[in-house]
């Protein structure tokens, strides 16, 4: 296994989903005895500073300790009434209240990037082509903090160096186009800068293929529905141009045709790729369930181009490791209890053989638990890599007592209370054994090849889109898919994106964005079910102590057109230079 990235470890973390900060471009506290001079002194100092805008820039999305974007998309339950996403799901986001991102944290992680950019020079002992890269590193950074700007609240403020106290901190926001531009030309100034490959040492650093990849997903949100339009989701008046392009345009599809198809032939270039070891296109992959897992769970492996790697065990990763190793996580197992897979997303899932799987819905007979355990058994392989059924041993460390139901289980179901989803999430752990943190993918290469299938589609070249579909598709062990009208092949399409990309921070804003019909009425907001279980009495979760199953709904979620959008904090909307997203 490649070396990690070695100097993100050790640096203190950000904490809190919503953090507090005074003002979202305040002038950082320059008191105490560490100076620009001597952070910037040595390249040992300077790779401090380098790691901690890493580590910072890197973290947007993640769980802090809050609870997982999975939640709120309706791929997972909500939690306890102690989480950020507990409480968004019951009553949604407020621009004073529970918000999905720490908008003011974006700022302050932004200068940390700019302040290395404008100070990597004065290193004394680093060579001028490192800090060339240094300075792409962090254009990579700040493009992809924007890039999650973009994605959450459209346009935003565009601040373009390290702002200090005689600068002027009234900046309004930018236009939607503006925004977009401006990722752009940062990618643009870090995919020119960069390089292929880093020596072994510094793996997991941004490269070439890194920046390519933040503008080619900048650009394939740009293209779809909610911010492709002629109308805004709700108006904003004068300010339409904030959350809207004005135009329904294919060009923008073009462009990211263009911008994803840039990333495969570096790709190609430079040794990454879909791991199938099966075969090429058109042939199900035998090894479907290895290969998949090896991509989602093997640090370093070829098919991830960026993770977050933070190798260390920390409140990041708590809801993740449900095995009895997850248990010297503090709070993992107890938090991780209701975070279960609800069954309104458990129908994206594929049997192995292609065709969809039958399970009840709210109001069916009740089944036997021996139906639930055929039935799970039967799904493709994504779902057994991904997921722990009750009752059954999960398939990702197979012989491991620490990931066994009868162990595991006891840290995610204390008390022995079921109705906690159809199934428990297993990912990213693939052969991990007592390792308990994980590197969170940021950026794998099926990504690019649904966006150019989702793409190719829009434009309506089926056979393009197809392409690229099967190749995610046969991966994943099924047959290929032949689906030529446009509407019908859109809808495979956007399930393919649910189940690759499960528990990986895709669905909740692919699901806004795609402007999906159902988005309040059981995907983000409306009736989101569970299975519920009856037992012998017996608290372990073991095939012999479930008796039978039936799905039912289990809460309401709260969904508001406004959620297509975030709100921006209240207090800074007070201050009369900001404007709030419509609804708020």
């Amino acid at each position: 296994m490649k070396k990690r990235l070695y100097f993100l470890i050790g640096i203190s973390i950000l904490t809190g989903i919503c953090s507090c900060q005074k003002d979202f471009l305040q002038k950082p506290d320059t008191t105490g005895n560490t100076t620009i001079e001597t952070v910037f002194s040595t390249t040992v100092n300077a790779q401090a500073a380098i790691a901690n805008a890493y580590r910072e820039c890197l973290s947007m999305g993640l769980s802090q300790g809050h609870g997982t974007l999975a939640a709120l998309s309706g791929e997972l339950s909500r939690g306890y009434s102690w989480h950020e996403v507990y409480n968004i799901i019951n009553s949604g986001m407020s621009a004073s209240g529970n918000r999905e991102d720490d908008f003011n944290s974006n700022y302050t992680n932004i200068r940390k990037a700019y302040l290395v950019m404008e100070n990597i020079d004065k290193v004394s002992d680093m060579d001028a082509s490192t800090k060339q890269y240094v300075k792409g590193e962090m254009a990579g950074l700040i493009a992809y903090r924007y890039m999650g700007m973009f994605i959450r609240y459209g346009g935003v403020p565009l601040v373009s160096k390290s702002l200090t106290s005689s600068d002027d901190l009234n900046i309004s926001r930018a236009s939607l186009q503006e925004t977009l531009d401006f990722i752009v030309t940062k990618c643009d100034e870090a995919s020119a800068a960069l390089p292929d490959k880093w020596p072994d040492n510094f793996y997991g650093r941004l490269t070439k293929g890194v920046a390519l990849a933040i503008k080619a997903r900048s650009l394939t949100y740009a293209a779809r529905p909610l911010f492709n339009s002629a109308t805004p989701y709700l108006s904003a008046g004068e300010n339409n141009n904030l959350i809207c392009f004005g135009s329904a345009d294919q060009q923008r599809w073009q462009n990211a045709i263009t911008a994803n198809e840039a990333v495969l032939g570096w790709a190609a270039q430079n040794g990454y790729a879909i791991i199938n070891t099966a075969g090429g296109t058109g042939i199900k992959n035998a090894n479907a369930f290895a290969d998949y897992a090896t991509a989602t769970s093997t640090p370093a492996n070829k098919e991830v181009l960026l993770a977050y790697k933070l190798n260390e065990n920390n409140n990041i990763w708590k809801y993740y490791n449900i095995s009895t190793y997850g248990n010297n996580i503090d709070g993992a197992g107890y938090d991780m209890d209701n975070y279960g897979m609800e069954s309104n997303f458990l129908s994206n899932y594929y049997k192995a053989d292609g065709t969809d799987q039958n399970w009840p819905m709210p109001g069916d007979a009740v089944r036997p638990y021996s139906d639930y355990n055929t039935r799970m058994k039967e799904l493709e392989p994504r779902f057994l890599a991904d997921n722990f059924a009750h009752g059954i041993d999960p398939l990702n460390n197979p012989g491991d007592q620490g990931w066994s139901a009868l162990n595991a289980d006891r840290g995610v179901n204390q008390g022995g209370s079921y109705g906690k989803g159809v199934a428990n999430s297993v990912k990213y752990y693939y052969q991990a054994g007592s390792r308990t943190w994980f590197e969170y993918p940021l950026f794998r290469m099926p990504e690019i090849y649904l966006s150019l299938a989702e793409a190719y589609n829009e434009v309506g070249n089926q056979a393009k889109a197809l392409e690229n579909l099967n190749i995610v598709h046969n991966r994943a062990g099924l047959p290929s898919i032949f689906e030529t009208d446009q509407v019908n092949l859109r809808k495979i399409i956007q399930r393919e994106w649910s189940v690759e990309f499960y528990n990986e921070n895709h669905r909740y804003f692919d699901a806004k964005h795609w402007k999906l019909d159902d988005i309040g009425n059981g995907i983000i907001g409306g009736p989101r079910r569970e299975f519920q279980f009856t037992t012998n009495g017996q608290s372990d979760r073991l095939a012999q102590n479930l008796l039978t199953y039936y799905d039912q709904v289990v809460f309401q979620a709260y969904w508001a057109p406004k959620m297509f959008l975030d709100p921006f904090p209240q207090d800074e909307i007070n201050k009369g230079v900001l404007t709030q997203n419509p609804g708020y």
